[in-house]
């Protein structure tokens, strides 16, 4: 045999054994699964906090997801979508130390597979077009013991929520009592049932999130005493709370209740929601909290042009309102309390300023505030969008909008229930007997905690969340963290922390910091310019009031030659600003256009580039290393 047959048959055999290798070790690693979160907040890594929650179940889980990986006319973007959520489903299982046990389900058409699901109550959907059965499924059930709970059509809208969800479903199959959740508000938050009269109307959906997790108990407005039995109480926006009302609450809390209120001095909710017969739109719990040291101005609305929010206000018309709070991340959400440190931004419209300090016995802590630019603005001039100049307002920097008691609270009804009419009653109240207003607490019995939030607004499905439709279901898709920091809040009064912060870890929104520094320097210029245009409408106004005393009587109704060239002045005058004004948003405008365009060449062309840098340095290094 030959050099060159040798060499022919040495090479086909050395490749021969490479792809040998390459199947060999392809084979042995098919089901080892190495990923890198590389995501700044980490948002594809299970938490420790649900790992925690898997290693400590006392009971096994079964998670079933069922999947119609075999339908013919699947679309491309929900296959990769199910192999993510079947990928994630994996860690949860491998995770969970051998608690839960994973099950991979096709349920195909007249299948015993398929009835199991439908048992369930998963959601079958058609892909196939107009008139095609239903026969696509995509949900999660988990079983344990003789508890089930589902999740019937797990939309790709969901995916951001994916841990929070599948956590809590783990979780309503093992836990062993509903904590209840009592819930008083002044706005239709509770649906109408549909067996109950016209309209029917859904529940809010921070209320419906709540009756996923808790049993929620309604408290009428004017309840007189307030569940001993309740974990903690909801107080969503009370306006025209009567004092009775005020006197079981402060019972409650006395007995080491828990209370989370949502005042508002302004509540645009309550405006629209149209109701005949509804109080003022302000609300306050001062008669209660002023005993505590603190309380809420329910005049004034807090302004902060650090956190202003562009709002649309029709005819195509959209504005930076620094009335309408837009809080991201820190300074303004406090990052060392569970249900602040993980959320990404939080939508305030019109709240109002918390003051005070707290009496001997009482600790308060800041969970949101207001940057050091903020003001408070009256509520009338908050209302018209067109006059919400911060420079009219009073400094308020940092102005606390969310804030925790936590202690021994004195009780703010010293002389007893309030006198609602009669000798006994009165006498009954005095000695604490029963009879009349009955036996009361003069003094707490054990710590309580009360969270008081000036804002009610922050809890409209509007200013929470975005309505997505998906093979005709309704989701509804977080647009910030409103309603992750309402059920934080709830989950950490009812004792019931598990799940604080995953929900919030979903944010895959970021804002572009930069770019909200631009629009926050255009807002003061804007502001600026109205200022001098105002100043000069009313030096105007004065000077054509002059003009029209000095003339005589019978001139009154004709404009002289002084006053039309005054009116001529003001309106060049007014054209010259409103053309500055549209040059500074034009200036905003490009600005931002050309950031954006920089970002997309650096995306486009970085990669390229490097790759060619490194070939040229990699080829004059082998040059060089040749010639030597």
């Amino acid at each position: 045999m030959n050099k060159t047959t040798t060499k022919v048959f040495s090479g086909a055999a050395g490749a021969g054994l490479v792809l040998a290798i390459v199947v060999a070790v392809n084979a042995l690693l098919a089901n080892v699964r190495v990923s890198k979160d590389l995501t700044e907040e980490q948002l594809y890594t299970l938490s420790e906090g649900t790992a925690g929650m898997l290693r400590d179940l006392e009971r096994p889980v079964t998670l079933k997801f069922y999947f119609s990986r075999s339908h013919a006319q699947l679309p491309v973007a929900l296959k990769n979508y199910a192999q993510r959520t079947t990928d994630f489903l994996r860690e949860i299982e491998s995770r969970s130390g051998g608690n839960l046990t994973l099950e991979l389900l096709d349920p195909r058409p007249d299948t015993e597979t398929e009835e199991w699901a439908q048992r369930y109550g998963l959601m079958p959907q058609a892909v196939g077009g107009i008139g095609a059965p239903p026969d696509l499924y995509l949900g999660l059930v988990a079983v344990s013991g003789t508890r089930e709970a589902s999740i019937p059509l797990l939309a790709p809208a969901l995916e951001p929520q994916m841990e929070y969800l599948v956590a809590r479903l783990i979780q309503e199959v093992t836990q062993e009592r509903r904590p209840r959740i009592g819930v008083m508000s002044g706005l239709p938050v509770l649906g109408t049932p549909r067996f109950g009269p016209p309209p029917v109307r859904p529940d809010w959906l921070f209320v419906s999130e709540l009756k996923a997790q808790y049993e929620v108990v309604p408290v009428a407005m004017d309840a007189a005493e307030i569940p001993e039995d309740i974990d903690a109480l909801i107080l969503a926006h009370p306006a025209g709370i009567g004092d009775e009302t005020l006197f079981g609450i402060d019972q409650y809390v006395l007995g080491g209740g828990r209370l989370i209120a949502f005042v508002d001095p302004l509540c645009l909710s309550q405006e629209e929601s149209g109701e005949p017969g509804m109080p003022a739109l302000s609300s306050d719990l001062n008669r209660l909290t002023g005993a505590w040291g603190v309380r809420v101005d329910a005049g004034r609305v807090v302004a902060d042009l650090a956190a202003a929010t562009p709002v649309n206000l029709g005819e195509g018309r959209s504005e930076l309102l620094p009335a309408w709070l837009t809080l991201r991340g820190e300074p303004h959400l406090n990052p060392d309390e569970l249900a602040t440190g993980s959320l990404g931004s939080l939508m305030l419209p019109f709240a109002g300023r918390i003051e005070g300090t707290p009496v001997e016995g009482l600790k308060m802590d800041v969970l949101v505030h207001a940057s050091d630019q903020a003001v408070t603005l009256a509520r009338h001039q908050a209302q018209n969008p067109f006059s919400q100049s911060t420079r009219d307002g009073v400094a308020s920097a940092g102005a606390p909008l969310a804030v925790r008691l936590a202690g021994r609270f004195p009780t703010a009804f010293p002389d007893g229930p309030p006198k609602s009419g009669g000798d006994g009653d009165e006498d009954a109240a005095e000695s604490g007997e029963e009879g009349g207003a009955g036996d009361w607490r003069k003094e707490a019995e054990r710590d309580g905690v009360v969270v008081l939030v000036a804002d009610a607004d922050m809890l409209a499905d509007r200013m929470a969340a975005q309505t997505v439709h998906f093979f005709g279901q309704v989701f509804h898709q977080p647009i910030n963290d409103n309603l992750n920091f309402t059920m934080n809040l709830a989950e950490q009064l009812s004792g019931n922390p598990a799940l604080i912060g995953l929900r919030s870890r979903g944010q895959f929104h970021r804002p572009f910091e930069r770019v909200l520094a631009m629009e926050q320097a255009a807002q003061e210029r804007w502001q600026e310019e109205e200022e001098k245009l105002q100043a000069k409408l009313t030096e105007a106004q004065q000077r054509l009031n002059e003009l029209q005393m000095a003339k005589s009587e019978d001139q009154q109704l004709v404009l002289s030659p002084a006053q039309r060239a005054e009116i001529e002045r003001f309106r060049q005058d007014r054209f010259e600003t409103q053309r500055q004004l549209t040059e500074v948003r034009r200036n905003l405008r490009r600005s931002i256009e050309r950031l954006g365009l920089v970002l997309k060449v650096l995306n486009m062309a970085a990669v390229p580039v490097l790759v060619a840098v490194f070939g040229l340095v990699h080829g004059w290094k082998r040059r060089q290393r040749a010639a030597a």
